[in-house]
């Protein structure tokens, strides 16, 4: 599969999962959004990808100094969710140490490198209430597993 059509079914499956985990709260899906495209552009750039445009990353500047901060969702649960982005940013700088490491390493790098996905549970426990948390567990468990060395 290519580069391309792997990110294509990727889009989708975060379509999905954020639809899924929002209940339909706007507020709470244009967040998620925003950090999902934040995320992929930032990953983009750190790995050199050949096709990141300036627009690409005037985009992540705008996500994360205008339209995050001043998000209703993210105003709502300002609090949580920046413990939410300081860990994720522990676990990617984690995973990039550790994608080059033993056996061990490789491990640890598979697991941190989907702890944004952590992010869709307290999404989810917000959006649609704890009774829902554990089903939008395993559909994301799921829907974003991957085999060792993928």
């Amino acid at each position: 599969m290519s580069d391309q059509q792997w990110r294509d079914e990727n889009d989708k499956k975060v379509d999905y999962i954020i639809d899924a985990v929002t209940g339909g709260d706007i507020h709470a899906s244009d967040y998620l959004h925003d950090i999902a495209t934040a995320a992929r552009i930032a990953d983009d750039i750190l790995d050199e990808y050949e096709n990141v445009s300036s627009a690409q990353a005037m985009s992540v500047i705008e996500i994360l100094f205008v339209r995050v901060p001043t998000n209703l969702f993210f105003l709502r649960h300002r609090k949580e969710l920046e413990t939410y982005h300081f860990a994720m940013w522990q676990a990617w700088e984690a995973s990039n140490a550790l994608k080059e490491g033993d056996e061990t390493d490789q491990i640890y790098y598979h697991v941190l490198r989907d702890y944004c996905n952590e992010l869709l549970l307290f999404v989810a426990l917000k959006c649609l209430g704890y009774n829902r948390v554990k089903e939008m567990n395993m559909l994301i468990r799921g829907l974003f597993s991957k085999k060792l060395g993928e």
